[in-house]
């Protein structure tokens, strides 16, 4: 598969670049690591203030944007909320500046059956991983080995191997121009539940980036844009019948844009295709062969008293033999957060609907970090599926997501996690509870402990 060559040839120039980079003058690796929530929230603090001129809805983050704003700023002039954010954000240049890390990461889940979000991706029952990373002057690359010992998703049409390179990168930088191979995570929206892409896949795409992020000093610092080609890791049984196994290929493409110091506007299209196989007669493709579009613009406006509104509206259309024509679909996304700091720690309360043609999820949710890494993250969570509102909700890939497992309607789900440092680890440990309703009324009840521990040196 074109995919999978792209990736071993990705592969291939992280060992150059880790051959390549000695100790040479180095700057900060290329992406702000936003994996983290409270990474997340720092940036998003200082940029609905108005003091970061670059779009940060647009995950991975490059810092290259972000420098001369950040090393402009006095924190004595900053309220105490953003001097929270300030200085996490400084600790985290000036670690990345060091070069290289190595780090190992254990964690386990007692369920694989919940809902993923921004700060929740999926994993395994049990998984290690091995990270290592080298910064060079015009390069960079992260190569993060995990090993899993389950499946991901409780789909049966849907599987994964049990070795990943999610989070590895290989990257080139020239100017405000940026590419590189990655598997990353890749989230395009102001929201915290859903990434934006409308893929069928869960985990992030082995893709081909490339993106343009100007300096502070240029005319157009204002801008960003990204695109990527990507496959994904998972494969999707596309036809029981016949078990054929295929991965999702996909394309897209983002436009950010701080349209005032208050303002950030994104628009993006991306593109998934599934299938290519033929039928048992030869006679035409299988029955879940389809190609999705969707169009996507957002916004995020800062208000008054550190309250902020986003919002998101799409147009989606799926094409395949079993429609007769386009069949289309439309969604939005509306949010609300507040932003605010207690003793030396950063706190946000935020609450989120989004509907679309597919299903409705709506949540509501609280988190709060201090920059020792101490913190702890509520929140609860209701999807409602509506896989026969429409034509558009029928249409067989989306008997693919995590959430269309068969004859569910409704999924209720609430979640709890702290995190403690400890030395240079950090421990996170949680509950997680849901509660599955049937077409039927039949009503199913779950629980899940969560439990990681991160250590880098």
């Amino acid at each position: 598969m074109r995919g999978g060559k792209m990736w071993r040839r990705g592969a291939a120039l992280m060992v150059a670049i880790f051959a390549l980079t000695g100790p040479v003058s180095v700057s900060a690796t290329p992406w702000l690591d936003a994996e983290e929530l409270h990474v997340r929230h720092s940036l998003q603090v200082l940029a609905d203030a108005g003091l970061l001129r670059a779009p940060v809805t647009t995950f991975p983050v490059l810092w290259r944007p972000l420098l001369a704003d950040l090393e402009a700023l006095d924190p004595e002039q900053l309220n105490d909320l953003q001097q929270v954010a300030y200085y996490k954000l400084m600790a985290l240049l000036s670690y990345h500046k060091r070069g290289s890390y190595t780090g190992l990461r254990v964690a386990g889940v007692t369920d694989t059956g919940a809902q993923p979000s921004y700060q929740r991706p999926m994993e395994g029952k049990a998984s290690a991983s091995v990270t290592h990373e080298r910064i060079g002057q015009s390069v960079a690359g992260r190569i993060r080995t995990t090993y899993r010992d389950s499946s991901l998703s409780l789909n049966p049409r849907v599987t994964t191997d049990n070795v990943s390179w999610q989070g590895s990168y290989a990257a080139a930088m020239a100017g405000d121009w940026m590419v590189s191979v990655d598997q990353l995570h890749t989230w395009w929206s102001p929201g915290s539940a859903q990434d934006g892409l409308h893929t069928v896949s869960t985990l992030p795409l082995r893709s081909l980036r490339t993106v343009y992020a100007p300096s502070a000093a240029s005319a157009f610092s204002e801008l960003s844009f990204t695109a990527f080609y990507g496959v994904s890791e998972e494969k999707f049984l596309l036809d029981p019948s016949l078990k054929i196994w295929e991965r999702e290929q996909a394309f897209g493409a983002r436009l950010g844009w701080r349209a005032h110091e208050r303002l950030e506007l994104g628009l993006h299209y991306t593109h998934s295709s599934l299938g290519g196989a033929v039928s048992a007669a030869g006679a035409g493709p299988s029955s879940a062969d389809d190609n999705a579009d969707s169009l996507v613009f957002d916004a995020r406006l800062s208000l008054p008293l550190q309250f902020n509104f986003y919002g998101s509206i799409s147009e989606h259309s799926v094409t395949g033999p079993l429609a007769d024509d386009d069949v289309r679909g439309n969604g939005h996304m509306v949010g609300l957060d507040w932003s605010f700091a207690e003793t030396s720690q950063l706190s946000r309360f935020y609450a989120e609907h989004d509907r679309s043609d597919l299903r409705s999820l709506t949540t509501v949710g609280y988190a709060s970090f201090r920059n020792d890494g101490l913190g702890w993250d509520f929140r609860v969570q209701d999807t409602r599926i509506r896989r026969d509102h429409n034509n558009f909700g029928r249409a067989p890939r989306f008997e693919l997501l995590p959430e269309y497992r068969p004859d569910i309607a409704r999924i209720q789900q609430f979640e709890a996690v702290v995190f403690f440092p400890l030395g240079r680890g950090l421990l996170e440990l949680g509950l997680q509870a849901w509660q599955d309703t049937f077409e039927s009324g039949r009503k199913d009840e779950f629980g899940n402990v969560i439990a990681s521990f991160e250590i880098r040196w």
